[in-house]
């Protein structure tokens, strides 16, 4: 396995490389582009130097269009490498400063790019045809040769020299780029060097941090797992933070493992919570029906059922409690998902309660529901936030004593919606409020005589955590209750 610092090094000679040769592709543009600026400048100055010294230029053709290529070339004496034309109106050649070609008769010059820059009056190079050679394209020059106010014809100009093929050794030789390729590898090896060293130093830390986390995972996760094995660089920069951050990481893995055994405590607690609310009413369960099969018939018929009776409500006891531990299980799931649709949050409140009526009649209990009008809809999981007020309700029924009142509220403010469960029964000890949405918690230390599975505010309170919600009590000693569930705006 190749180290960090080959890897580095690897990676700041390819940047290297890559830069030498962005910067000789930079240089070259430029170098190229002010060339070809600097040639159809002077190609420009060339043409308008001649048209100004001879303004009788059409009538010099026209006394003896045979003698004008002699003129011609007579204007380019000192620019050997520029060819010069006299061209009509339609781009065909009168006159040239060279040798005839055999294909003028049918060619013509594109004028078009010419005519443009002088339109637009615009000083970029023009491209256009190279009347020597009718498939070739260069860098040209023309002005209108005029006679009075009439266009007569064209004096063209072909800059060959701005061809950089021939000329690429000419410009690499140049001593101003022969002088920045110098000082751009100058600088290029100053800075390979600086950066092996800033490598050196910058992985001198990181390798002890790696012996460091080696040694951890060699010598035992649990004994090492210690901030003060990592060093201590004293740095303010990023290797310094490193540091500092191996070191807080570990604060926070022993934190972490501390609270992994304390969750693991406390899961060893409710299993045992689990198998004791589970074997209390089985044990019974099994002893009824033991009996009832020994006794057989000399058993009466009343004290039959009666057995049979308590059987069953062991059996139903059962059937709630692994009923809520599956749901519950199934909340705490991580795959698990709710399903939120808009809702009218009274109208569900106000199902809940009908399905409720009977039994707090037959307890002799008040069932009131209040909420108020115009209550917009609430995107929740109707399944879930029924089952959680349905559980509400029935604690509250099953700890109110006869003659009292039960109210469901829904309440609107500005954080959002509440839903309350308000009860007039002996309330909540001081000292169990804190815990009363725990799991077992109630079943472990008051036992429901009327069958409590012990995990319905343990379930309330997961219903709520799911739609970014929380649950909560107030109450008062032998003054009743009141949970409630908070349900943030956009639910």
């Amino acid at each position: 396995m190749k180290s960090l610092r080959f890897r580095v090094l690897l990676l700041v000679a390819a940047f290297g490389f890559f830069t030498a040769a962005l910067l000789a592709g930079i240089m070259f543009t430029s170098v190229r582009g002010y060339y070809v600026d600097m040639t159809y400048e002077k190609s420009v100055r060339f043409i308008e130097r001649v048209i100004e010294m001879h303004p009788d230029l059409w009538d010099t053709y026209a006394t003896d269009p045979s003698g004008f290529s002699a003129r011609l070339r007579e204007y380019i004496l000192y620019s050997p490498n520029t060819g010069l034309y006299l061209l009509d109106n339609d781009g065909r050649v009168l006159a040239s400063a060279g040798e005839g070609r055999g294909f003028w008769n049918t060619f013509k010059v594109d004028l078009s790019p010419v005519k443009s820059a002088l339109e637009n009056q615009s000083d970029a190079p023009v491209i256009s045809n190279d009347p020597d050679n009718d498939r070739k394209t260069c860098l040209v020059a023309g002005r209108p040769v005029v006679r009075g106010e009439r266009t007569m014809g064209w004096l063209y100009v072909v800059a060959r020299s701005a061809d950089l093929g021939s000329h690429t050794p000419e410009l690499l030789r140049s001593y101003a780029v022969r002088t920045a390729v110098t000082v751009s590898l100058m600088t290029l090896a100053l800075g390979v060097l600086l950066t092996i060293s800033m490598i050196a130093v910058l992985t001198r830390p990181l390798t002890e941090l790696t012996r460091v986390v080696e040694g951890v995972k060699n010598s035992g996760f649990a004994e090492s797992l210690c901030s003060s094995v990592v060093p201590n660089c004293g740095r303010d920069d990023e290797v310094g933070r490193l540091s500092r951050t191996f070191r807080e990481t570990f604060d926070r893995l022993n934190l972490e493992t501390k609270r992994v055994k304390e969750t693991d405590i406390r899961r060893r607690e409710m299993v045992a919570s689990v198998s004791h609310d589970l074997r209390t009413p089985l044990t019974a369960l099994i002893g009824l029906l033991d009996t009832v099969r020994m006794k057989g018939d000399a058993m009466k018929p009343e004290e039959q059922r009666d057995y049979l009776a308590r059987a069953a409500q062991n059996a139903q006891h059962l059937k709630r409690l692994t009923d809520a531990l599956n749901e519950l299980s199934r909340l705490d799931s991580p795959e698990f998902e709710t399903h939120p649709e808009p809702i009218a949050i009274g109208e569900l409140a106000d199902d809940v309660v009908q399905r409720f009526l009977s039994t707090a009649e037959a307890a002799g209990l008040k069932l009131e529901l209040d909420y108020p009008d115009g209550l917009p809809l609430t995107p929740v999981d109707a399944a879930l936030i029924e089952r959680a007020l349905a559980n509400l309700l029935d604690n509250a029924l099953r700890v109110t004593p006869a003659g009292g009142v039960v109210q469901v509220r829904v309440v609107r403010d500005a954080a959002g919606l509440r839903l309350e469960v308000s009860d007039t029964g002996p309330g909540v000890a001081l000292e169990d409020q804190p815990r009363v949405f725990e799991r077992f918690y109630q079943a472990a230390r008051h036992r429901d005589l009327r069958g409590s599975s012990g995990l319905g505010l343990a379930i309330v309170k997961r219903v709520a955590e799911l739609h970014g919600g929380q649950a909560g009590l107030r109450s008062q000693p032998g003054k009743g209750s009141t949970f409630f569930i908070e349900l943030p705006q956009g639910a």
